[in-house]
């Protein structure tokens, strides 16, 4: 209220100052137009420009207060130009906005808005006056007339002037005669609140008292209160009942007597230091049975501003259960359920200890990893249940085998871990063997069959150069591998020399690319022209499968396309590359009414696996793509080496209306018998035999044997490795129908090659 009161006084004030100036300044106007208009000369309308800003400011203060909705942001900064302080600029907009309407201010803004038209002409005046300053043409009738009207302007303005600033005296007046009747009302009605509020408080902290008392008493948990020097000086029954004393027994001592051996003592009188106004810890304590409970202290300094002194609060919670629970889901996230041994995410957190270890003090510790051998045929024999005692019983004898400091952990399924602290890669070796003989002699037996098993191991040390726990499961994941491909049941030891191993090394991490690929949609589709040397045939395509890393940048087929292959990924890529072409093709429906087919590359895994022609089957009914558009590609090889399943796979195909091609005929086993037995439609001719079919007599003849023989079976062929025109009109010689190669066309994203066909379909003949 007092703030309210100075404010409104402090911008009556400003109001009073303001118009001080505010007439000073038109009376100023005045004075300069006359001398202006009486000298002829323009120093004097700069000191009437200057003097009549103040007004005019003023009233578009006034204005912006006036409209709807007010605009408060601009009457301030009027305000401030018309000279007044910024302070007073937003007081005054503040009392204008809602004491306009007042008693006495609302008559002083009536005569304040009466001048408006007066200053308005003043300026208008103004304006004349330097048009005929600034023309050199001094109209001394004109000057003359202007000096009348500023003359009248000036006497109609004094009256009003005058009563403007009476009343803005009246309303000031008024103003504070309101604001001092106020005040003192308020003062009394305050004075009454607060000993009516102090007749509430006395009453409300006996009831609070009494209420603490009954809180404390009744409370579930223990209560005490104690003295900062620990000393209990009240217990509730909660607390009683928890330690199994009286409250005779426990008043007069401290919770300290009744720690358990086992505690730190100054850790729990540090609690009793306290200097924040409340703290946590945890204690276990001897009932008077003396059974070890886990207690939580919850400690709350209290304070007597009165009497200069303090006490504390202590309450005491039974956490006994909560802390065995909490124990037994710690253990149960970092140990395997089966065998108890710790699990992947722990073992890694000591994998990551080893290397700090390593590091700090130049120790040699060794990594080994177990991948047992023919763990699914005891699962597909005697059931899970049995492989699951088999992997309690391998752990068992893995644990007999090694030291205390040493470090078991099943990583999942059939695979194990082991770090063996202190030891360097030729006693590593020497373990992972002992390792491996022990699982070799364990037979497990089920009913009447015996049931042996291996183990492949790759051992990695564990060096100061060792970067992470992630570079070591893959080193060692790596040594595994080949350990596994040179027969299973052995021991390798990963060497950065090995260029086996660091082959294999580089395999696995494109395979990690591949994965992410897949998972991200990080494949793109190129694809290259195959071209008719018959002008009546519609032009072909083979699309390319592409990989981008995760910058973006492309990998070609060949760098990561093996290790798909090898690792038997090379289905999931062809899913990816057949649904991405339907939907291409799908996308462009005008270039492909004018391609003769596209023609897709499928992995001999593909053609064997009955899940990928279901795949297929139901790729080509959902799409609208005439299946006929497609033609699949199979290496010589791969048909040659699954010819059961290539002709199952071609058959089932040509039935919906796709077509075949055999890829790099000749490079392998080439048999034209194979040809007969396959329901093929195109043939490849591999690119070795075409690349240099103009200067090597023997190629040229088997290129030309390969299109006569297979123009006679009724199909078509294609040269490959086509580079230059010369080669390509040498193959046409030899009776070959189509040919592709960079000499034809380099490939390019496959989206890029389908508008190509679609523009040159419409282009009229004779243009290139």
């Amino acid at each position: 209220m007092v703030t309210l009161a100075l404010e409104i006084q402090s911008a009556a004030r400003a109001y009073v100052a303001g118009e001080s100036e505010w007439s000073k300044s038109q009376k100023e106007v005045v004075y300069w137009l006359d001398r202006a208009a009486d000298t002829g000369e323009g120093l004097w309308l700069m000191q009437a420009r200057e003097a009549l800003q103040v007004p005019l400011s003023d009233l578009q203060a006034r204005l912006a207060m006036e409209q709807h909705p007010p605009d408060q942001d601009a009457a301030v900064q009027h305000f401030i130009d018309a000279g007044n302080h910024p302070g007073d600029s937003v007081r005054m907009a503040w009392l204008f906005r809602y004491f306009r309407d007042a008693p006495h201010i609302r008559d002083s803004v009536a005569y304040w808005r009466e001048t408006d038209p007066y200053i308005l002409r003043l300026q208008a005046i103004l304006v004349e006056m330097e048009a005929h300053i600034e023309a050199g043409r001094m109209d001394t009738d004109a000057l003359g007339e202007l000096r009348e009207e500023i003359s009248l302007i000036a006497q109609t303005l004094r009256p009003m002037q005058s009563a403007f600033s009476d009343s803005l005296g009246t309303a000031s007046r008024s103003l504070n005669f309101w604001l001092k009747s106020s005040l003192a009302f308020a003062f009394g009605a305050l004075a009454l609140a607060i000993a009516l509020v102090f007749r509430w408080a006395t009453v409300r902290i006996a009831d609070s008292e009494q209420q603490f008392r009954d809180t404390f008493e009744q409370a579930a948990m223990g209560m005490a209160q104690m003295r900062p020097d620990g000393t209990l000086v009240a217990v509730n029954h909660a607390l009683c009942e928890l330690l199994g004393y009286s409250r005779q027994d426990l008043i007069g001592g401290s919770l300290a007597e009744l720690l358990h051996p086992d505690q730190d003592r100054d850790s729990f009188h540090q609690l009793l230091t306290l200097r924040e106004a409340s703290r946590s810890q945890e204690h276990k304590l001897m009932t008077r049975e003396g059974t070890a409970i886990w207690c939580r202290f919850s400690l709350s300094r209290v304070d007597d501003a009165w009497k200069g002194r303090h006490h504390m609060i202590l309450g005491v919670q039974d956490v006994t259960e909560a802390r065995d629970l909490m124990h037994k889901l710690h253990y149960q996230a970092s140990h395997d359920a089966l065998t108890g041994t710790i699990n992947r995410y722990e073992f890694e957190e000591q994998l990551a200890v080893a290397i700090h270890h390593a590091r700090a003090n130049g120790a040699q510790h060794a990594f080994c990893f177990i991948d047992l051998d023919q763990f699914k045929v005891v699962n597909d024999t005697a059931g899970h249940l049995a492989g699951d005692e088999v992997l309690q019983e391998i752990t068992r004898l893995l644990r007999r085998e090694l030291r205390q400091t040493d470090v078991l952990a099943r990583l999942g399924g059939d695979e194990f871990g082991v770090v063996l602290r202190d030891c360097d890669e030729t006693a590593a070796v020497e373990v992972a063997e002992k390792l491996r003989e022990v699982i070799e002699g364990y037979v497990f037996q089920s009913g009447d069959t015996l049931l042996r098993l291996g183990a492949s191991i790759g051992c990695v040390a564990i060096k100061e150069s060792t970067l992470d726990p992630a570079s070591l499961l893959k080193v060692a994941d790596t040594a595994c591998y080949m350990a596994k491909d040179y027969g299973r049941n052995r021991v390798v030891l990963y060497s950065e020399d090995d260029q086996a191993l660091q082959s294999r090394h580089t395999e696995m991490e494109v395979l990690t690319q591949i994965r992410t690929a897949l998972a991200n949609d990080r494949f793109v589709l190129y694809a290259q022209e195959i071209r008719s040397l018959s002008a009546h045939e519609k032009p072909r395509c083979e699309v390319l499968v592409r990989m981008l890393d995760s910058q973006g940048n492309t990998v070609p087929p060949n760098q990561f396309l093996p290790a798909a292959e090898h690792y038997h990924m090379a289905a999931d890529i062809d899913r990816w590359v057949v649904q991405a072409t339907l939907d291409t093709l799908a996308r462009h429906p005008q270039p492909l009414a004018h391609l003769g087919a596209c023609h897709i590359n499928l992995s001999g895994q593909s053609i064997g696996r009955e899940d990928f022609l279901t795949f297929l089957g139901r790729a080509l009914d959902q799409s609208p793509v005439d299946p006929s558009k497609l033609c699949f590609e199979i290496t010589e090889t791969a048909a040659i080496s699954n010819l059961a399943d290539a002709r199952h796979f071609f058959t089932m195909l040509h039935q919906r209306g796709c077509t075949f091609a055999l890829d790099d005929f000749g490079s392998g086993l080439s048999s034209f018998g194979y040809l007969t037995s396959l329901p093929v439609d195109v043939v490849k001719i591999d690119g070795t035999f075409v690349r240099d079919a103009l200067t090597n007599d023997i190629h040229r003849a088997i290129v030309k044997s390969i299109g006569e023989i297979v123009s006679l079976m009724g199909k078509s062929t294609v040269a490959e490795s086509v580079e230059t025109d010369a080669i390509r009109d040498g193959i046409a010689e030899l009776g070959i129908q189509w040919v592709q190669g960079y000499g034809i066309h380099r490939p390019c994203p496959m989206e890029e090659l389908l508008c190509a066909f679609g523009i040159a379909a419409h282009e009229p003949t004779g243009q290139s």
